[in-house]
């Protein structure tokens, strides 16, 4: 795990595209939906830029939440005072700033060599305030002996409904485009 962590936090800007399925149980069943886009993977935070079916953004900060619909409407939602944000953006960026201490801290982890060059990470979180909202964090990857790469995520609620991210053509930039930097607050 912390040889993975290493070759993540090597690389302090990863870009690419993702599939993001979002599965909802319902007494008639399972039900999919589906978007795509592109994401950035930073210490700095996270982007979504999804594509379709409706354009939208998301960045995550430490600190903050700022959501941009089609037509450039921004909500800014303040994190500070919610736990749960707290919680999330805390361990997004532990994993990639290899903060192996903030992760065993916040959650029972649980590492898993799938063979073949494969791996997965479980997150189960400690805090009740999160157990509520979300079951366990699954972070599945590949690497070599030089370069580890994130696959996939999987959010288990704690319902029946989970939500899948899969992240393909990946790029690590040495830093983020001066127009990223101020997406996500940096100076």
């Amino acid at each position: 795990i912390e040889q993975i962590c290493n070759q993540l936090a090597a690389h302090p800007v990863t870009k690419g595209d993702f599939v993001q399925v979002k599965t909802i149980t319902t007494a008639k069943g399972a039900r999919e939906l589906k978007s795509n886009g592109t994401f950035i993977f930073g210490i700095d935070g996270i982007m979504w830029n999804t594509l379709k079916p409706f354009p939208s953004k998301m960045v995550v900060t430490k600190n903050r939440i700022i959501q941009t619909d089609a037509k450039g409407n921004e909500n800014i939602i303040d994190g500070t005072d919610n736990p749960t944000f707290a919680s999330v953006a805390s361990t997004i960026s532990a994993v990639f700033s290899n903060d192996l201490t903030l992760l065993n801290q916040n959650f029972d982890v649980s590492f898993t060599d799938k063979g073949n060059g494969a791996w997965e990470m479980k997150l189960v979180p400690k805090d009740s305030t999160i157990t509520s909202v979300m079951g366990s964090l699954v972070v599945g990857g590949s690497y070599t002996s030089t370069v580890s790469s994130l696959d996939s995520i999987v959010m288990y609620k704690t319902s029946d409904n989970k939500i899948t991210y899969n992240f393909t053509n990946q790029t690590y930039p040495k830093e983020l485009s001066t127009d990223e930097k101020n997406l996500f607050g940096v100076r």
